[in-house]
């Protein structure tokens, strides 16, 4: 689940660009950002287990309501937007597929399969739903840079690239780079679905690492095969991949390298990316969002019994119902330009700001002794908070820019 929800489209956007422009040298940055997201997300996890309450009731034991009001705010903020984007480039993939399909009758198809099926309240059911498409899309991408290696030019550009290097650009374009791949609400959701798999307890620690290493693993895996397709097809051409479009015209040049089989192993590899990310983002906002309300309405009672989180729960079911309708208006309305603005600068401070609560809290004598931070914990966290508050400043500065211009 944490795997294919933390990757999407902007994340093939972002590798493959990475591809096209530096070959394989900048595969370092990838791996420097997985890691630093694997730290944050082993430290959420260890939050959890250290007590069987929720994340965001966890959170309420450092500035009491602050932390369920600002994510609350993030959540519904992205959940305005996430929508939008990935229901809309699920169904111009489905349409690169299948020529015949009407545009607005699909989007509410997929939008209402995501939807029901999340809303059914069976985390087993989305998770099982999920590594389908997720076995696809591995492969696939795998077969894919596979077959791309084979072509005119290929090795050579994976000799003369492979040694790590800097972009001559800027330390932002390596930062930026670092925070592009894996998602901020795959980590916060996490804690969710750790406890459907009833690990809540510190016994669990050794199982939650293996799966986390396999998770991080998996996106590795995915931010590689894709820089190598970017660079194998496209490096040194001075093409550079700015959107979806550019994605499938991709996909249209396959077909001169490996055929149409080629050009629809590519789509249904980014149909499986895309649409795992509805799925995932749908699953983890929707927790995220109904946690807040929930601790928010019920604190300091938040963690009677009669209180527990569930996915059946009003807020749950109501936080999907917020982000059907924001998905169709947002798709209707075109993305007003001032509420994305806002929505990039507040949601860019949710790393940042959960780096600095485990910092905090995962310190105190209240914690067990076996989840506390260790003093690499603590060094790498303090990392994150360094660099994902410079992205957050970056977003803040690059959002007001576009209120000013």
């Amino acid at each position: 689940m944490l795997a294919l929800a933390s990757v999407g489209a902007s994340d093939m956007l972002t590798t493959m660009n990475s591809g096209a422009e530096y070959g394989l040298a900048l595969i370092w940055v990838f791996t420097v950002g997985i890691v630093l997201k694997f730290v944050l997300s082993e430290a959420v996890s260890r939050l959890q287990m250290s007590g069987d309450r929720s994340l965001l009731s966890h959170l309420t034991g450092f500035g009491g309501r602050t932390f369920p009001v600002l994510f609350l705010i993030a959540e519904l903020l992205v959940g305005l937007f996430f929508g939008a984007g990935v229901v809309a480039v699920t169904t111009n993939i489905l349409q690169a597929i299948f020529p015949v399909l009407p545009f607005w009758p699909m989007a509410v198809v997929v939008l209402l399969s995501a939807s029901v099926l999340v809303g059914i309240g069976r985390y087993g059911l989305v998770e099982k739903a999920m590594m389908g498409f997720g076995i696809i899309m591995f492969f696939g991408i795998i077969a894919l840079a596979i077959s791309v290696f084979q072509g005119d030019g290929a090795q050579q550009v994976a000799a003369e690239t492979v040694v790590p290097t800097f972009p001559n650009t800027s330390i932002i374009t390596v930062m930026s780079l670092i925070g592009g791949v894996g998602g901020a609400t795959g980590i916060l959701a996490y804690s969710f679905w750790i406890r459907e798999k009833s690990w809540r307890s510190p016994d669990w620690k050794p199982v939650v690492r293996l799966d986390l290493v396999i998770s991080y693993g998996l996106v590795f895996v995915f931010a590689v095969a894709m820089s190598a397709v970017g660079a194998f097809i496209l490096y040194g051409q001075g093409f550079t991949i700015a959107d979806n479009d550019s994605l499938f015209a991709i996909a249209d040049s396959l077909v001169s390298r490996i055929g149409d089989v080629g050009r629809m192993v590519f789509l249904i590899s980014f149909l499986a990316v895309v649409y795992t990310s509805v799925l995932g983002g749908f699953s983890g906002i929707a927790y995220v969002t109904a946690d807040c309300l929930r601790v928010l309405r019920r604190y300091p009672h938040q963690d009677e019994a009669r209180f527990d989180m569930s996915a059946k729960s009003v807020e749950f079911r109501g936080a999907l119902v917020y982000l059907s309708v924001a998905t169709l208006v947002i798709m209707g309305l075109g993305k007003p330009v001032t509420l994305v603005l806002v929505y990039a600068a507040i949601s860019a401070f949710i790393l940042p700001v959960l780096a600095l609560a485990l910092l905090v809290i995962l310190n105190r004598g209240s914690v067990p002794t076996g989840l506390r931070n260790t003093w690499w914990s603590n060094l790498l966290l303090t990392v994150c908070l360094a660099l994902f508050g410079f992205l957050a400043i970056l977003q803040v500065k690059e959002s007001v820019m576009g209120f000013i211009g």
